[in-house]
């Protein structure tokens, strides 16, 4: 199984007055969606089921994950525990996926993401999962209700800024 952790792109502080829960993307992160929607396209092992954080930025982003595994048709379900959750709603969200599901995406913040990123990699390997990171996972297991970090492994970590131009 395949498991891609997804930090939402860069949001607008625009607005002083908006709720956190509602700040949209800002151009930069835009940019960035339409750019690695472009690199999700070209990825092996497309995720087919995108859980998201029901916030507005997440939920763009969750657009532009599915946009880039649009061939794979990805569905996208949004759910309020994936806002500033903790390692463990995100894990608990994860078990829910449905069994016949073989490559899932998690969209959703910080600081959970990186914290879950390390757990999961059984090591530190970042200090901060930027916007729109994906770190990919395989996940050793047979079912998403078993899915915990004795049975993950870290393939890889890609930002907008680490990829080649284009």
């Amino acid at each position: 199984m395949k498991l891609w952790i997804i930090r939402h792109a860069k949001s607008s502080w625009a607005e002083p007055r908006q709720a956190d829960f509602a700040r949209p993307l800002n151009k930069r992160g835009n940019a960035d969606g339409a750019r690695m929607a472009s690199w999700l396209a070209s990825q092996a092992e497309p995720a087919t089921w995108i859980w998201s954080s029901d916030a507005v930025r997440a939920l763009a982003t969750a657009e532009f994950v599915a946009r880039g595994f649009a061939h794979a048709a990805p569905q996208v379900v949004a759910d309020h525990r994936l806002y500033h959750p903790s390692v463990e709603s995100v894990c608990e969200v994860l078990r829910e996926t449905p069994s016949d599901q073989s490559s899932v995406a998690v969209v959703a913040h910080n600081p959970a993401l990186t914290y879950l990123v390390n757990h999961l990699a059984h090591e530190h390997v970042l200090d901060n999962l930027p916007t729109f990171g994906v770190a990919q996972f395989t996940v050793a297991g047979k079912a998403w209700a078993d899915f915990g970090p004795a049975i993950t492994t870290l393939e890889s970590l890609s930002t907008p800024k680490s990829l080649p131009s284009l």
